[in-house]
């Protein structure tokens, strides 16, 4: 009988999955708000996660914690968050394990194996492609470096269209009606729709996917015909293919031997940005490109346990890849 359990642990900019699960299964998981420190600040991020891990069984003795975290940007990133998850772990009562942590997108590669390419679109974004034993990864730098096509991207632009359609430097847009939807109660008594903007926008870490969430409007907007909305869906989609193509050809991968592509990330539910991304991705690598929806995280994260026995293996991840890895017993040499 299984008397050792692991803490699994995927998240990004806007949730938080946590899962008590054996080498071969998943037996109870929690979900939760984001636990990146970019996002929401370090107290907040500690406080989530020490949260889920107690709501998960409590008394199973751990033997070590796997997490693919957008909060791994850079390799010391990826060392910031493993201190960060044995923090969360003391708080929720649990002894020191060893920890692993690389970025939410790696997991998504260890499924199958031949070429695969992962553009993930939530948040923010992320692209990577996995050839045999060559990884590439490109943007996930956060908002001020990188994101570009994301969620906060798509949302902060639109909300900047707003802006300058009510200032008269821009074309009118129904984007207008849907910040008033999205935005708060108006800050004062006679407040603009811009100073209102102004209060929802500005603000302390978490603004970062409250900023976000509204690039739903914006997807409502482009399918009921805005302009201004179907445009920037259009400069979105130009900015997942470009991402997609600079990490296959960085592994080699052609339209001669098309990858499988893994879409992963809310914005990428959506048809109306999906058709635009795949309709540039089918001229990039041509018809025979393979598209796949992301499956939940729990097979992934046990691939990449898998991973984590093999040093070799993790090394070559970690040429490519933010990665913090404790050793485990077990390993192989």
């Amino acid at each position: 009988m299984t008397d050792r359990y692991w803490l699994l642990i995927e998240g990004g900019g806007s949730r938080t999955w946590a899962a008590l699960a054996t080498r071969d299964s998943v037996l109870a998981e929690r979900e939760g708000p984001s636990t990146n420190p970019r996002s929401v600040g370090h107290d907040q991020a500690h406080d989530t996660l020490a949260e889920l891990v107690r709501a998960l069984p409590h008394g199973k003795p751990l033997r070590g914690v796997v997490a693919a975290h957008g909060a791994a940007s850079t390799r010391a990133c990826a060392d910031e968050f493993a201190a960060l998850t044995r923090r969360a772990l003391a708080t929720a009562g649990h002894p020191p394990v060893p920890v692993l942590v690389t970025n939410d997108i790696v997991p998504l590669l260890l499924d199958g194996d031949g070429p695969v390419c992962v553009v993930n679109c939530g948040t923010g974004t992320g692209f990577a492609a996995r050839n045999g034993d060559r990884w590439a990864r490109a943007s996930g730098l956060e908002w001020l470096l990188s994101d570009e096509g994301g969620g906060h991207d798509l949302a902060a632009r639109a909300l900047r269209a707003v802006v300058r359609a009510l200032d008269g430097r821009g074309p009118a847009t129904a984007l207008i009606d849907a910040a008033r939807r999205w935005c708060p109660p108006n800050p004062g008594a006679g407040a603009s729709l811009g100073e209102t903007l102004f209060h929802a926008v500005h603000g302390d870490p978490a603004r970062k996917p409250y900023v976000a969430s509204f690039a739903p409007f914006v997807l409502d907007a482009a399918r009921s015909g805005d302009p201004v909305a179907a445009g920037l869906l259009d400069d979105a989609a130009r900015e997942l293919a470009e991402g997609a193509e600079a990490v296959c050809r960085a592994v080699g991968i052609a339209g001669a031997a098309p990858p499988v592509l893994v879409l992963s990330g809310s914005l990428l539910h959506s048809d109306a940005l999906r058709e635009r991304f795949l309709s540039r991705a089918r001229a990039q690598f041509g018809d025979g490109v393979v598209p796949r929806v992301a499956a939940g995280p729990g097979p992934g994260l046990l691939h990449l346990l898998d991973l984590w026995r093999d040093p070799a293996a993790i090394a070559a991840l970690g040429r490519a890849m933010p990665v913090h890895a404790d050793p485990i017993p077990g390993s192989r040499s």
